[in-house]
Parts: structure tokens; sequence; C-alpha cells
């Protein structure tokens, strides 16, 4: 079953609302990139233009 722009756009606002009340600060580095890529993927569901250019950008391994 599809969701509709709007449920999606509230599954995103949720999760960056969630993220925000728990505060960066006390999440360890694991967990944030596990969240800051969930919020991510959601962005990507409602735009994939956003998932196309994306995969341009690489961060360089260091």
């Amino acid at each position: 079953m599809c969701s509709t722009h709007g449920e999606r756009m509230a599954r995103l606002t949720q999760a960056i609302d969630d993220l925000a009340a728990e505060g960066l600060a006390g999440l360890p580095p694991e967990t944030l990139v596990e969240r800051v890529a969930g919020i991510w993927s959601l962005v990507e569901g409602i735009d994939p233009e956003i998932a196309r250019r994306r995969t341009r950008y690489t961060i360089p391994d260091t």
C-alpha cells in the first residue's frame, strides 16, 4: 500500500521532531548516524530526484 504525500511528510516531520526533542548531544554517534540516515530515506521517498542527485556526492575516506 502506497502512502500519500501528506503521510510521508508527516512521518518526516515526526522523525525530525523526535530527533530534536531527544537532543543531539546525548546520542551515541552510531545512533545519530542511523537516525539521520533514516531521515534522508524519508526525504528520498518524498522526492526521488533528491535521491538521484545525492548519489553524486560521497564522503571521502579518511
